[in-house]
């Protein structure tokens, strides 16, 4: 299959300045913490480290601040999986990479899981925007995952099953347990003993519990 037409983290970040990226770093944080409504631009001035003019003087004001940060992050996320996804030869691959990249990116992210998860919370206008953007450019990972089930389910590697509710379903399970971390580690002594080794074992976990609740019973 052709390579994906995202470019990678590194690519990205250096599409801005450095001054640029210690405020996106620093919106981040704040924006994860406080939410769109309650970050200040002092406080983020602060957080990176330069005065209050010349935040204003790169961005002239929050929402501004606020859709480039997120659009930065959405990007981010999107080039994380890289062209893997779109090669992977099969749908078991296909769902490996899925779930790894997605675990991965917010496991070595959380300031971005905490953003998108408040931008949810505060109506998904940011968020709804990008995703139907990127839908229409045909490399976004949650599509690309979709087109894979239909493929798979046309072809007879998996059972006849919605592709959009089977994306649902494999994104909440690779997130839940990062929102719920706290949850997590009171019912699960691994996840509260080392959470490095629950996360590698969930990434397996789902694997199995997802791929063989999928696969013809003849398969499983």
């Amino acid at each position: 299959m052709a390579d994906s037409n995202l470019p990678s983290d590194a690519d990205l970040r250096a599409e801005y300045s450095e001054t640029e990226r210690q405020i996106f770093d620093a919106a981040l944080r704040v924006f994860a913490r406080k939410g769109r409504a309650g970050a200040r631009m002092q406080e983020i001035a602060d957080a990176a480290d330069i005065n209050k003019a010349m935040l204003h003087y790169y961005f002239r004001n929050k929402e501004t601040l606020y859709g480039e940060v997120f659009a930065f992050t959405m990007r981010r996320f999107m080039a994380s999986f890289g062209a893997s996804l779109k090669e992977a030869p099969t749908f078991a691959e296909t769902l490996r990479v899925f779930i790894d990249g997605y675990v991965e990116f917010v496991r070595t992210n959380q300031d971005a899981m905490r953003l998108m998860v408040n931008e949810n919370l505060a109506g998904g206008t940011h968020l709804g925007e990008h995703l139907k953007r990127l839908k229409a450019s045909g490399d976004a990972p949650p599509q690309i995952f979709v087109e894979k089930v239909e493929a798979a389910v046309a072809s007879g590697e998996i059972r006849a099953v919605d592709p959009d509710h089977t994306l649902v379903s494999v994104i909440s399970t690779c997130i839940f347990f990062f929102v719920m971390r706290p949850t997590v580690q009171t019912i699960h002594a691994e996840a509260a003993s080392d959470w490095g080794e629950f996360v590698e074992a969930r990434k397996e976990h789902l694997f199995d519990l997802l791929y063989h609740g999928l696969v013809p019973d003849a398969d499983a």
